[in-house]
């Protein structure tokens, strides 16, 4: 279990990531590759479609959960 000081830097370090240029880039060209890879395939290829889509999935995930870090230490800042 983490400390509320450890959920507060978790949301802090999460924060920064989501505002880093680099990584925002990175992930949107992931997507972006992605979406090029699922244009390529035929439409009964449901096997590629099915892993671009989990790599667009996994993307997303990413994303989501920096951002509930954000969350999460912003409530423990305002517990405290």
């Amino acid at each position: 279990m983490k400390t509320k000081q450890q959920i507060i830097d978790d949301g802090r370090e999460a924060d920064r990531l989501l505002k880093d240029t680099d990584l925002r880039r990175f992930l949107d060209e992931i997507e972006q590759d992605c979406w090029l890879e699922f244009r390529a395939t035929e439409t009964n290829d449901s096997d590629s479609r099915e892993a671009i889509y989990m790599k667009l999935r996994g993307v997303e995930s990413v994303r989501q959960a920096l951002r509930a870090m954000v969350d999460n230490g912003a409530i423990e800042i305002k517990r405290k």
